[in-house]
């Protein structure tokens, strides 16, 4: 939610920790703030109902994320400063699926 509101917001503080430039409007990273605030509020909410398909079906998404980074990185189409998100998303897909296999182990 906090990357998600600086997105949206200041997106001209994120670009210079990725060696990118600051131009005017930003206007794809603040719809990808959006975005970004969007998929929190589903996180949010699914926790709080206890929703665990929800955090299910993240990881298959998530798990993918560092793949999909590398081709991107790989074939030119981004600069190899964006592998962080792919790292990031990735290793909260994986904490996620740990977590849910071991509740799913407690619970039998």
């Amino acid at each position: 939610m906090i990357m998600g509101a600086v997105l949206l917001f200041v997106p001209h503080l994120i670009l210079p920790l990725f060696d990118l430039p600051i131009g005017q409007p930003e206007i794809w990273l603040r719809m990808l703030g959006f975005v970004l605030c969007c998929s929190s509020y589903y996180y949010i909410r699914s926790a709080q109902t206890n929703n665990l398909e929800f955090a299910r079906f993240t990881v298959h998404t998530r798990l993918m994320a560092p793949v999909d980074v590398t081709i991107l990185i790989g074939t030119g189409i981004a600069d190899w400063h964006f592998f962080s998100f792919g790292l990031v998303d990735g290793a909260g897909g994986l904490w996620t699926w740990l977590t849910l296999k071991n509740m799913d182990k407690h619970a039998a």
